[in-house]
């Protein structure tokens, strides 16, 4: 014992200055000893090499100050956990002296001034000074290596870099980037002079071969022009110029700045880049300067999955780059994270908290996750000394990409030649995360592990996949570095860190699928590229509404005829069709809200929503109607996918009519009435026993997630298969919407955790919707206290109904108005949650809050969007329910006046989905399959039925099913008419 604390400390050694006086810094005088040696071997080697060369530039007398500033840090980190512990097991031991927790805190730091406490301590921890030995002949063979290079280069560093004498060297910053081979990273040199410089222990022989591909872009048409960063390639280490953020000074540069980042993101769409996140990049005024190009040419693992389908599709698109903003959930409660060049915008809440230290410099200090937000990088422009979001250009990134892909296919084969002179450069292959390493290096400083060395080595094998790289990552990580692998893109091998080589592991090199991707470039694939850049920009939105400002009402000059509307929506199948991806099994990428904040951008998922559902029921009824076999067809392969989803994916938790096992219910009762199949009605009796399972947990009880809308869904698979599963279920899903009920000054409602603070009007998440379920619930099951239950929650309605705006007040706390005109949310939805109401109320006021609801929706309702969720398509669907359920065909006239005006504008803007930036999206609820199916149901709505109101299938598709089953149909399931009651609704009669 004695001797190991002679070998750590043989005497008392004075710390420096600036280890003295810092807290836990002090407990680095455990090794004071070997830091003092460390530092003098420093201070030796630098005077040697002042002495070797003449032009050393720099004091060798005070560099190893300058060098060591970063050191204290990097061992405080290794090492702070095990001595809060040994803080924390003194105290509880008694050992500790003093009259307050600060006392304490300074008797523990001079106990360890203590030869034999120390030696008993480091006995007990020998892997972490084994570590700290490690760090420190690391830190002192790079500074010396770093040192040498500086002198070597210095003549040539000067004249590529300096326009003025720099000076001598006055700072060296280790750790600028990750540790790799050994403890080198990156380093910023700061020069007397005020000069900086970044040393890069790499070959930066790509950064030139970059640069003069940039060159060669200025030259062929490149606008605005690309600046290319200094570099001096050396072979096994290099020299960059410095970049500093800088303010842009006009409007015209922030644009010119993103059309840039449009150029350079299809330049490293072109390069197969990979990992150019916001830490890659510098806002430099103007210029977008990537500051790190290891990752271009970057080959592909073979789980990444084929280009032919969705998901391959989006893993070789621009947005495998990393530029693009992309989302990523992280924990339990699901946090997004954006760290993509364009966006990782500051604030962003940082998932499972960020370690900090609580009562610090006491005896009761103890490590605590915080929420903490993360703190903005350097990549967005700053304009009036504020950052510009790239949402707001999206114009001009996608111009950007636009007009450089085209360079790139006009001068295809100058192209290819240049790539060529890639093929020998040093690059990095990335085979797992760095956030992955950088916590397993965290952890493996935990006291636990620091106990014994077998231990550590355990926590590294943790690490699964990826076998034939686990060997060397562990090497890396014993020695505390991230592990590092490198290819050459004419090579198919990976080399590692230590300089084995695993031989052909990839299929393909990256040079390879440079020239193949640059050959394939072509103006579909460009269409495919824009849509996605303007997705993945659209998911930096919060308003989950999509586009606002509506407009006047549309054009009421003619009456679109059932042939038209019909065409219309072959023209959106064909659009589908076009857009699919796949060929026995197809999906398609989309663009849909995640959850109330964020949007996605992701291959379509199972949810009836914006997920393959509602597509495939678009297109099954459209196949129908039009007799058209090829979208019948199209339908069955996505319903193929469908069934891989439902199989391979995770199970789901939601039981919602439009998110969640309801969805899946009502999709598979509609396609087996309509394709008169029992395999799928019996799947839907399948889904029905899962979501059972999942009644009495479900937290969100609307319609769009939760209780009421899986209600109405086993109401359809009730009326159309006389299940009494379903039955038993929909009662079931009544009993817990009356457990769970709050009452309310005026009436009663449900909360949503996370939408807002009081119960919500409307039919998505509000009263409207469940209200409307309770009633159908009724008269399934012959329950008056269902039906008793939704008055209440018509009055909730009633109390908060506002005469100024003739509208239901919107109280989520992430909304951008406080009165919406859509299904989801306002008068629409309200309204068709009463007009479904008559065919199981005689209240007299639910007419009147139709003919305000009916009028609001004329006024303000059309004008933004052309979707079901909140668009125009969706509030057509409310005016032809209107037509239906009052017998008045007046209301159907209105609606096809209004689709005629809706068709002409479409014909000049395209269809605009009810996304931010409007993007095409094939979904149901926001995209165009639901403007499809708006337009079906306006052409045949004898045959269609109303998706926003759940409807069951048709009365005549619910007899051939029930005949195809062999069942009858139950007194039950037949009545109450869903629709149905004659009495005329005169507009200008306001609800009160």
């Amino acid at each position: 014992m004695q001797a190991i604390a002679e070998h750590v400390m043989p005497k008392p050694l004075p710390l420096p200055e600036y280890l003295a006086g810092r807290g836990m810094t002090r407990c680095l005088g455990l090794f004071a000893a070997k830091i003092g040696r460390a530092r003098e071997r420093v201070r030796a080697g630098a005077g040697s090499l002042a002495r070797l060369y003449e032009n050393a530039p720099f004091d060798a007398a005070t560099i190893e100050e300058a060098l060591a500033a970063d050191v204290a840090e990097r061992l405080l980190a290794m090492m702070t956990r095990t001595m809060v512990l040994e803080l924390n097991v003194a105290r509880l031991e008694g050992a500790l002296e003093g009259a307050t927790a600060e006392e304490r805190f300074e008797h523990f730091l001079a106990r360890l001034q203590d030869s034999e406490i120390a030696g008993t301590l480091l006995a007990e921890y020998p892997v972490l000074a084994e570590q700290i030995e490690s760090k420190l002949e690391r830190w002192v063979e790079y500074s010396l290596e770093f040192l040498r290079h500086l002198c070597e280069d210095w003549e040539d560093l000067r004249e590529t870099f300096f326009a003025s004498e720099p000076g001598m060297l006055a700072r060296a910053r280790f750790g600028a980037g990750d540790t790799h081979r050994g403890g080198r990273s990156v380093i910023i040199t700061e020069f007397s002079g005020g000069a900086r410089l970044v040393y890069k222990p790499r070959a930066l022989a790509v950064d030139e071969h970059f640069n003069e591909l940039l060159g060669w872009l200025n030259e062929n048409g490149a606008e605005p022009r690309f600046r290319a960063l200094k570099s001096l390639d050396r072979g096994r280490h290099g020299w960059t110029e410095f970049v500093a953020r800088a303010q842009c000074v006009t409007p015209q540069e922030v644009t010119r700045f993103y059309q840039r980042q449009g150029a350079y993101l299809a330049v490293l769409y072109a390069l197969e880049a990979a990992d150019f996140h916001c830490e890659n990049l510098i806002a430099a005024g103007e210029h977008p300067l990537l500051i790190d190009l290891e990752a271009v040419f970057h080959p592909r693992f073979e789980e990444d999955g084929r280009e032919d389908n969705a998901y391959g599709a989006l893993g070789y698109s621009a947005l495998k780059v990393g530029l693009l903003p992309s989302r990523f959930w992280i924990g339990e409660k699901k946090q997004s994270l954006d760290m993509s060049g364009l966006g990782s915008a500051a604030g962003q809440l940082i998932p499972r908290g960020v370690a900090d230290w609580e009562n610090a410099d006491t005896d009761e200090m103890r490590l605590v996750k915080k929420a903490m937000e993360m703190p903005g990088a350097e990549n967005r422009p700053v304009f009036d000394g504020h950052e510009v979001n790239a949402l707001d250009y999206a114009d001009a990134i996608a111009d950007g990409f636009a007009r450089m892909y085209r360079i790139f296919l006009r001068h295809r084969d100058s192209a290819l030649d240049l790539v060529k002179k890639f093929a020998q450069d040093e690059l990095r292959v990335i085979v797992r995360g760095t956030h992955v390493y950088a916590a397993v290096l965290y952890e493996s400083y935990h006291p636990d592990v620091l106990r014994n060395a077998a231990d550590r080595q355990a926590l590294f094998a943790r690490l699964s996949g990826m076998d034939a790289f686990r060997e060397a990552e562990n090497a890396d990580l014993q020695r505390g570095d991230v592990p590092l692998f490198t290819a050459r893109p004419e090579s198919r091998d990976v080399w590692t860190c230590g300089g084995q080589i695993i031989r052909s592991f990839f299929a393909e090199s990256g040079l390879d699928l440079v020239t193949r991707r640059i050959g394939q470039l072509s103006e579909r694939d460009l269409e495919r590229q824009l849509w996605i850049v303007r997705a993945s920009i659209a998911t930096l939105s919060s308003v989950i509404e999509g586009p606002d400002g509506r407009s006047a009402l549309p054009a009421e000059e003619r009456e679109a005829t059932p042939s038209e509307l019909l065409t219309a929506a072959c023209k959106i199948g064909d659009r589908l069709e076009e857009l699919a991806l796949g060929g026995e099994e197809v999906c398609w990428l989309g663009l849909g809200p995640h959850d109330e904040k964020t949007w996605k951008l992701s291959p379509l998922g199972s949810d009836f929503y914006d997920g393959l559902p509602g597509v495939i029921l678009f297109l099954a009824y459209l196949g129908a109607v039009s007799g058209t076999a090829r979208y019948t067809k199209l339908a069955q392969a996505a319903l193929t996918a469908l069934r891989r989803q439902m199989t391979e994916g995770p199970g789901l938790t939601l039981v919602g009519g439009f998110i969640g096992w309801g969805g899946l219910i009502y999709c598979f009762t509609h396609l087996g009435a309509l394709w008169r199949d029992e395999e799928l009605l019996a799947e839907a009796e399948s889904a029905v026993e899962k979501a059972a399972a999942l009644i009495q947990s479900d937290e969100h009880l609307d319609v769009t997630c939760g209780l009421a809308g899986l209600a109405l869904a086993l109401h359809g698979a009730y009326r159309a298969t006389g299940s009494q599963k379903a039955l038993r279920s929909a009662r079931d899903c009544g009993q817990r919407l009356l457990e769970t009920v709050q009452a309310t000054q005026h009436g009663i409602g449900w909360f949503r955790e996370g939408l807002s603070l009081r119960p919500l009007t409307g039919f998505a998440h509000g009263n409207a919707g469940v209200g409307y379920a309770l009633l159908v619930l009724a008269g399934m099951t012959g329950e008056s206290q269902f039906a008793r239950t939704a008055d209440l929650a018509f009055d909730y309605e009633r109390a908060l109904f506002s005469k100024e705006y003739a509208n239901w007040p919107d109280f989520r706390e992430n909304k951008t108005r406080d009165y919406m005109n859509a299904w989801c949310h306002g008068a629409p939805g309200i309204g068709l949650a009463r007009l479904a109401a008559l065919g199981y109320s005689t209240d007299p006021r639910i007419h009147q809050e139709i003919a305000t609801a009916l009028e609001t929706t004329l006024r303000d309702g059309f004008g933004g969007n052309h979707t079901l969720c909140h668009g125009d398509l969706g509030n057509l669907d409310v005016l032809l329910y209107a037509s239906e359920s009052l017998g008045d065909n007046a209301w159907a006239h209105k609606a096809k006046r209004m689709a005629g005006g809706i068709l002409d504008r479409a014909a000049q803007t395209g269809w605009i989905c009810g996304n931010p930036l409007g993007v095409e999206s094939p979904g149901l609820m926001t995209g165009i399959a639901g403007v499809g199916y708006g337009l079906l149901r306006l052409a045949a709505p004898e045959r269609v039925p109303s998706v926003l109101a759940l409807e069951p299938p048709s009365t005549n598709l619910q007899k051939l099913a029930l005949q195809k089953s062999g069942a009858e149909i139950p007194a039950q399931a037949q009545g109450p008419p869903h629709k149905g009651v004659r009495e005329p609704v005169q507009l200008g009669t306001r609800a009160t």
